[in-house]
Protein backbone atom coordinates (compact mmCIF):
# COMPACT_ATOMS: atom_id res chain seq x y z
CA UNK A 1 0.00 0.00 0.00
CA UNK A 2 1.23 3.56 -0.87
CA UNK A 3 2.01 5.30 2.26
CA UNK A 4 0.97 9.17 1.55
CA UNK A 5 1.74 11.76 3.94
CA UNK A 6 -0.39 14.67 4.39
CA UNK A 7 1.69 17.77 3.59
CA UNK A 8 1.76 20.47 6.45
CA UNK A 9 -1.48 22.38 6.40
CA UNK A 10 -4.36 24.12 8.75
CA UNK A 11 -7.80 23.02 9.03
CA UNK A 12 -10.12 24.11 6.92
CA UNK A 13 -7.66 26.73 4.76
CA UNK A 14 -8.21 24.86 1.59
CA UNK A 15 -8.15 27.85 -1.24
CA UNK A 16 -5.93 30.60 -0.11
CA UNK A 17 -3.05 33.43 -1.16
CA UNK A 18 -0.91 30.80 0.92
CA UNK A 19 0.41 27.81 0.37
CA UNK A 20 0.87 26.18 3.64
CA UNK A 21 2.85 23.03 2.39
CA UNK A 22 5.68 26.14 1.74
CA UNK A 23 7.74 26.85 4.89
CA UNK A 24 7.86 30.37 4.36
CA UNK A 25 4.58 30.62 4.78
CA UNK A 26 4.88 29.58 8.70
CA UNK A 27 7.23 31.92 9.63
CA UNK A 28 7.46 35.76 10.44
CA UNK A 29 4.29 37.48 11.24
CA UNK A 30 2.12 34.99 9.00
CA UNK A 31 1.74 32.23 11.22
CA UNK A 32 -0.61 34.17 13.44
CA UNK A 33 -3.15 35.09 11.21
CA UNK A 34 -3.48 32.10 9.57
CA UNK A 35 -4.16 30.23 12.82
CA UNK A 36 -7.14 31.84 13.87
CA UNK A 37 -8.50 31.49 10.57
CA UNK A 38 -7.65 27.80 10.89
CA UNK A 39 -9.47 27.68 14.74
CA UNK A 40 -12.40 29.46 13.60
CA UNK A 41 -13.23 26.42 10.66
CA UNK A 42 -12.41 24.31 13.19
CA UNK A 43 -14.71 25.48 15.54
CA UNK A 44 -17.05 25.76 12.87
CA UNK A 45 -17.04 22.29 12.35
CA UNK A 46 -17.43 21.13 16.04
CA UNK A 47 -20.65 23.79 16.18
CA UNK A 48 -19.08 25.87 18.83
CA UNK A 49 -20.21 29.76 18.01
CA UNK A 50 -17.68 32.82 18.47
CA UNK A 51 -18.08 34.96 21.03
CA UNK A 52 -19.22 38.70 19.92
CA UNK A 53 -18.62 41.87 21.52
CA UNK A 54 -21.02 44.20 20.67
CA UNK A 55 -22.31 48.07 21.48
CA UNK A 56 -24.93 48.02 23.93
CA UNK A 57 -24.84 52.00 24.77
CA UNK A 58 -22.44 54.23 25.13
CA UNK A 59 -20.84 52.63 28.83
CA UNK A 60 -21.48 49.13 28.24
CA UNK A 61 -20.74 46.30 25.58
CA UNK A 62 -22.88 43.09 25.29
CA UNK A 63 -21.37 39.57 24.75
CA UNK A 64 -23.55 37.03 22.86
CA UNK A 65 -22.54 34.36 20.37
CA UNK A 66 -21.91 34.73 17.11
CA UNK A 67 -21.90 31.69 13.97
CA UNK A 68 -18.77 31.06 12.39
CA UNK A 69 -20.68 31.55 9.05
CA UNK A 70 -21.62 34.95 10.19
CA UNK A 71 -18.54 36.14 10.61
CA UNK A 72 -17.49 34.85 7.31
CA UNK A 73 -20.22 36.08 5.72
CA UNK A 74 -21.60 32.94 3.62
CA UNK A 75 -23.00 29.20 4.69
CA UNK A 76 -20.47 27.67 1.99
CA UNK A 77 -18.44 24.83 3.63
CA UNK A 78 -14.65 26.01 4.64
CA UNK A 79 -13.25 24.50 1.92
CA UNK A 80 -14.77 26.31 -0.65
CA UNK A 81 -14.19 30.12 1.01
CA UNK A 82 -11.19 31.84 -0.33
CA UNK A 83 -8.96 33.14 2.69
CA UNK A 84 -6.85 35.70 1.07
CA UNK A 85 -4.42 37.85 3.91
CA UNK A 86 -2.98 41.10 3.85
CA UNK A 87 -5.44 41.96 1.77
CA UNK A 88 -7.36 44.91 0.24
CA UNK A 89 -11.15 44.89 0.21
CA UNK A 90 -12.17 45.90 -2.78
CA UNK A 91 -15.48 47.26 -1.99
CA UNK A 92 -14.29 49.56 0.40
CA UNK A 93 -12.26 51.10 -2.79
CA UNK A 94 -15.74 53.27 -3.41
CA UNK A 95 -15.48 55.52 -0.54
CA UNK A 96 -11.92 56.82 -0.44
CA UNK A 97 -10.15 58.67 -3.03
CA UNK A 98 -6.52 57.73 -2.16
CA UNK A 99 -5.27 54.44 -1.71
CA UNK A 100 -7.14 51.59 1.07
CA UNK A 101 -4.52 49.74 2.84
CA UNK A 102 -4.62 46.34 3.24
CA UNK A 103 -6.68 44.23 6.39
CA UNK A 104 -4.97 41.18 7.79
CA UNK A 105 -7.83 38.81 5.60
CA UNK A 106 -10.17 38.78 3.06
CA UNK A 107 -12.77 36.01 2.71
CA UNK A 108 -13.91 35.51 -0.13
CA UNK A 109 -16.08 33.06 -2.45
CA UNK A 110 -16.44 31.71 -6.08
CA UNK A 111 -13.96 31.88 -8.88
CA UNK A 112 -13.59 34.47 -9.80
CA UNK A 113 -13.13 35.65 -6.40
CA UNK A 114 -16.53 37.24 -4.76
CA UNK A 115 -15.26 39.55 -1.59
CA UNK A 116 -17.67 38.96 1.21
CA UNK A 117 -16.00 40.36 4.28
CA UNK A 118 -13.11 42.01 5.80
CA UNK A 119 -11.62 41.11 9.10
CA UNK A 120 -8.70 42.53 11.27
CA UNK A 121 -6.84 39.89 12.91
CA UNK A 122 -5.64 40.19 16.51
CA UNK A 123 -4.23 37.00 18.31
CA UNK A 124 -3.63 37.46 22.34
CA UNK A 125 -2.72 36.15 25.10
CA UNK A 126 -4.53 35.62 28.68
CA UNK A 127 -2.99 36.82 30.88
CA UNK A 128 -1.26 39.77 30.03
CA UNK A 129 0.99 41.16 32.39
CA UNK A 130 -1.43 43.37 34.07
CA UNK A 131 -3.90 40.53 35.52
CA UNK A 132 -1.33 37.37 35.46
CA UNK A 133 -0.70 38.10 39.10
CA UNK A 134 -5.01 37.95 40.23
CA UNK A 135 -7.52 34.42 39.76
CA UNK A 136 -8.42 33.39 36.45
CA UNK A 137 -11.52 34.56 36.28
CA UNK A 138 -9.59 38.03 36.62
CA UNK A 139 -7.89 37.69 33.47
CA UNK A 140 -7.53 40.08 30.67
CA UNK A 141 -5.96 40.53 27.27
CA UNK A 142 -3.58 43.58 26.39
CA UNK A 143 -4.73 44.53 22.81
CA UNK A 144 -2.54 46.76 20.43
CA UNK A 145 -4.97 48.52 17.78
CA UNK A 146 -2.82 49.82 14.46
CA UNK A 147 -4.25 52.39 11.94
CA UNK A 148 -5.28 49.67 10.00
CA UNK A 149 -7.73 48.35 12.10
CA UNK A 150 -9.38 51.83 13.12
CA UNK A 151 -9.16 52.99 9.30
CA UNK A 152 -11.63 49.74 8.05
CA UNK A 153 -13.96 50.31 11.61
CA UNK A 154 -14.38 53.63 9.96
CA UNK A 155 -15.02 52.21 6.03
CA UNK A 156 -17.58 49.34 7.84
CA UNK A 157 -19.78 52.28 8.99
CA UNK A 158 -19.99 54.34 6.26
CA UNK A 159 -20.84 51.31 4.49
CA UNK A 160 -23.39 50.78 7.12
CA UNK A 161 -24.63 53.84 6.84
CA UNK A 162 -25.19 53.34 2.96
CA UNK A 163 -26.92 49.82 3.26
CA UNK A 164 -30.30 51.32 2.43
CA UNK A 165 -32.21 52.12 -0.32
CA UNK A 166 -31.11 54.94 -2.15
CA UNK A 167 -34.12 57.35 -0.46
CA UNK A 168 -33.12 56.12 2.73
CA UNK A 169 -30.07 56.52 2.38
CA UNK A 170 -29.73 60.04 1.52
CA UNK A 171 -32.03 60.78 4.92
CA UNK A 172 -29.49 58.82 6.65
CA UNK A 173 -26.47 60.30 5.70
CA UNK A 174 -28.23 63.96 6.53
CA UNK A 175 -28.69 62.84 10.27
CA UNK A 176 -25.23 61.72 10.08
CA UNK A 177 -24.30 65.28 8.84
CA UNK A 178 -26.88 67.04 11.42
CA UNK A 179 -24.83 64.97 14.88
CA UNK A 180 -21.10 66.59 13.71
CA UNK A 181 -21.45 69.32 11.79
CA UNK A 182 -22.20 71.39 14.64
CA UNK A 183 -18.66 70.19 15.74
CA UNK A 184 -16.46 70.21 12.74
CA UNK A 185 -18.11 73.15 10.55
CA UNK A 186 -16.10 75.94 11.43
CA UNK A 187 -12.76 74.08 12.07
CA UNK A 188 -9.89 75.45 10.37
CA UNK A 189 -6.53 73.57 11.14
CA UNK A 190 -7.51 69.61 11.58
CA UNK A 191 -3.23 69.03 12.20
CA UNK A 192 -3.73 71.95 14.86
CA UNK A 193 -3.61 70.88 18.31
CA UNK A 194 -4.59 74.19 19.67
CA UNK A 195 -7.80 74.00 17.33
CA UNK A 196 -8.52 70.45 17.97
CA UNK A 197 -8.12 70.10 21.74
CA UNK A 198 -11.49 72.50 22.85
CA UNK A 199 -13.43 69.84 20.34
CA UNK A 200 -12.46 66.46 21.90
CA UNK A 201 -15.27 66.66 24.14
CA UNK A 202 -17.75 67.91 21.44
CA UNK A 203 -16.61 64.94 19.28
CA UNK A 204 -16.81 62.24 21.97
CA UNK A 205 -20.34 63.55 22.83
CA UNK A 206 -21.23 63.47 19.10
CA UNK A 207 -19.95 60.22 18.09
CA UNK A 208 -21.52 58.45 20.98
CA UNK A 209 -24.86 60.18 19.77
CA UNK A 210 -24.25 58.34 16.15
CA UNK A 211 -23.35 54.55 18.24
CA UNK A 212 -26.18 54.67 20.01
CA UNK A 213 -28.70 56.45 16.86
CA UNK A 214 -26.86 53.56 14.63
CA UNK A 215 -25.77 50.62 16.77
CA UNK A 216 -28.40 48.21 14.88
CA UNK A 217 -26.33 48.62 11.97
CA UNK A 218 -23.19 46.98 13.43
CA UNK A 219 -21.21 44.51 11.92
CA UNK A 220 -18.01 41.91 12.71
CA UNK A 221 -14.89 43.26 11.99
CA UNK A 222 -12.26 41.98 13.82
CA UNK A 223 -11.25 38.93 15.54
CA UNK A 224 -9.50 38.25 18.48
CA UNK A 225 -8.51 34.84 19.34
CA UNK A 226 -7.11 33.84 23.12
CA UNK A 227 -4.58 31.61 23.91
CA UNK A 228 -4.69 31.22 27.68
CA UNK A 229 -1.48 30.00 29.50
CA UNK A 230 -1.00 28.90 33.23
CA UNK A 231 -0.21 32.45 34.64
CA UNK A 232 2.90 34.10 33.27
CA UNK A 233 4.67 30.92 31.95
CA UNK A 234 4.54 29.30 28.55
CA UNK A 235 2.84 26.30 29.04
CA UNK A 236 -0.47 26.18 27.80
CA UNK A 237 -3.63 25.70 29.85
CA UNK A 238 -5.99 22.87 29.80
CA UNK A 239 -8.78 24.91 28.26
CA UNK A 240 -6.20 26.77 26.43
CA UNK A 241 -8.22 28.41 22.61
CA UNK A 242 -11.45 30.59 21.86
CA UNK A 243 -11.86 33.19 19.72
CA UNK A 244 -14.04 36.51 20.42
CA UNK A 245 -15.08 39.44 17.48
CA UNK A 246 -15.78 42.71 18.05
CA UNK A 247 -17.92 44.84 15.95
CA UNK A 248 -17.05 47.91 14.26
CA UNK A 249 -19.22 49.80 16.35
CA UNK A 250 -17.94 47.87 19.95
CA UNK A 251 -14.19 48.82 19.00
CA UNK A 252 -14.99 52.05 19.96
CA UNK A 253 -15.11 51.12 23.70
CA UNK A 254 -11.35 50.52 24.16
CA UNK A 255 -11.02 54.42 23.52
CA UNK A 256 -14.23 56.02 24.57
CA UNK A 257 -13.91 55.64 28.71
CA UNK A 258 -9.58 57.15 28.13
CA UNK A 259 -11.54 60.11 26.05
CA UNK A 260 -13.95 60.67 28.94
CA UNK A 261 -11.01 60.34 31.71
CA UNK A 262 -8.03 62.26 29.76
CA UNK A 263 -4.83 61.87 31.99
CA UNK A 264 -3.64 65.10 30.71
CA UNK A 265 -6.18 67.58 30.18
CA UNK A 266 -3.64 69.78 28.02
CA UNK A 267 -2.86 67.09 25.60
CA UNK A 268 -4.31 65.10 23.18
CA UNK A 269 -3.95 61.23 23.41
CA UNK A 270 -4.38 58.65 21.39
CA UNK A 271 -7.21 58.12 22.72
CA UNK A 272 -8.73 61.29 21.78
CA UNK A 273 -6.53 61.35 18.16
CA UNK A 274 -8.73 58.07 17.48
CA UNK A 275 -12.23 59.66 18.61
CA UNK A 276 -11.24 63.12 16.29
CA UNK A 277 -10.22 61.06 13.17
CA UNK A 278 -13.14 58.60 13.60
CA UNK A 279 -15.77 61.39 14.02
CA UNK A 280 -13.86 63.73 11.12
CA UNK A 281 -14.45 60.10 8.88
CA UNK A 282 -17.85 60.22 9.15
CA UNK A 283 -18.20 63.69 9.40
CA UNK A 284 -16.60 64.44 5.36
CA UNK A 285 -18.11 61.20 4.55
CA UNK A 286 -21.53 62.87 5.31
CA UNK A 287 -20.69 65.79 2.81
CA UNK A 288 -19.44 63.02 0.08
CA UNK A 289 -19.33 59.80 -1.03
CA UNK A 290 -15.51 59.70 -0.88
CA UNK A 291 -12.59 60.79 1.71
CA UNK A 292 -9.17 61.50 1.31
CA UNK A 293 -7.64 59.08 4.51
CA UNK A 294 -4.52 60.24 4.11
CA UNK A 295 -5.12 63.42 5.88
CA UNK A 296 -6.74 61.87 8.69
CA UNK A 297 -4.93 58.89 9.65
CA UNK A 298 -1.17 59.82 8.38
CA UNK A 299 -2.06 63.52 9.54
CA UNK A 300 -3.89 64.28 12.93
CA UNK A 301 -0.50 63.25 14.72
CA UNK A 302 -0.95 65.75 17.63
CA UNK A 303 2.55 65.03 18.93
CA UNK A 304 2.02 61.06 19.36
CA UNK A 305 4.08 59.17 16.93
CA UNK A 306 1.54 57.18 14.25
CA UNK A 307 3.66 53.52 14.98
CA UNK A 308 -0.34 52.37 16.49
CA UNK A 309 -3.53 53.71 16.93
CA UNK A 310 -3.92 53.18 20.77
CA UNK A 311 -3.67 49.99 23.02
CA UNK A 312 -5.71 49.00 26.22
CA UNK A 313 -4.51 46.78 29.49
CA UNK A 314 -6.12 43.43 29.62
CA UNK A 315 -7.68 45.00 33.13
CA UNK A 316 -10.07 47.15 30.93
CA UNK A 317 -10.53 44.53 27.85
CA UNK A 318 -11.32 42.30 30.61
CA UNK A 319 -14.25 44.41 31.35
CA UNK A 320 -15.75 44.72 27.98
CA UNK A 321 -15.39 40.98 27.10
CA UNK A 322 -16.29 39.44 30.35
CA UNK A 323 -17.98 36.39 30.33
CA UNK A 324 -17.38 32.37 30.85
CA UNK A 325 -15.24 31.63 28.37
CA UNK A 326 -12.83 34.25 28.87
CA UNK A 327 -12.39 32.33 32.38
CA UNK A 328 -12.65 28.70 30.06
CA UNK A 329 -11.95 28.88 26.87
CA UNK A 330 -14.05 26.07 24.71
CA UNK A 331 -11.01 24.71 23.06
CA UNK A 332 -8.70 22.37 24.97
CA UNK A 333 -5.03 22.17 24.61
CA UNK A 334 -5.42 18.47 22.97
CA UNK A 335 -7.53 19.69 19.98
CA UNK A 336 -4.38 21.51 18.96
CA UNK A 337 -3.61 18.21 16.50
CA UNK A 338 -6.50 18.73 14.63
CA UNK A 339 -6.19 22.10 13.73
CA UNK A 340 -2.61 21.87 12.83
CA UNK A 341 -1.95 19.52 10.36
CA UNK A 342 0.95 18.00 8.54
CA UNK A 343 3.57 18.37 11.15
CA UNK A 344 3.12 21.60 10.10
CA UNK A 345 4.34 23.19 13.80
CA UNK A 346 7.88 22.30 12.88
CA UNK A 347 7.95 24.93 10.58
CA UNK A 348 7.31 27.65 12.98
CA UNK A 349 10.35 30.28 13.26
CA UNK A 350 9.09 33.23 14.72
CA UNK A 351 11.05 36.40 15.26
CA UNK A 352 9.67 38.33 17.64
CA UNK A 353 9.46 37.11 21.55
CA UNK A 354 5.23 37.29 21.54
CA UNK A 355 5.62 34.30 18.63
CA UNK A 356 8.55 32.68 19.93
CA UNK A 357 6.54 32.01 23.43
CA UNK A 358 3.32 31.00 21.32
CA UNK A 359 4.57 28.60 19.14
CA UNK A 360 6.97 27.39 21.67
CA UNK A 361 3.72 26.13 23.29
CA UNK A 362 1.76 24.53 20.66
CA UNK A 363 5.48 22.86 19.68
CA UNK A 364 5.12 21.54 23.16
CA UNK A 365 1.75 20.45 23.11
CA UNK A 366 1.62 18.62 19.88
CA UNK A 367 5.08 16.53 21.03
CA UNK A 368 3.19 15.40 23.58
CA UNK A 369 -0.20 14.74 21.65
Amino acid sequence: MMNITQPPALFGISRSNRNFSDAYYWGKNQFNSAFPVALACYMRSQSHPLMYVKFKDSDHTQVTELAVTELFGSTLPNEQLHFSFETRFDPFRTFVHDELPAIDLVVGKGDPIQQLRPIEIKLTTLPDNTTEAGPEDKYGAELVIRSATTRYMALSMARAVDAHRVRVRVRVRVRVREIFEPVFARVRSWDSKAEMLPIVGKALAALELFLTEFKDLQSPLLMQPIWKTVGKSPVLADHCLDIFVWSDFALTHLFLDSVRKPRDTNAISRYGRATLRLTRFLYERSKSDKVFQAPIYDGMTFDNQNDKEFAISGTRSRELMACARLAKPIIAKDEIKHIILGGGQKFLSPERRFEAVFSDSIKACLNHA
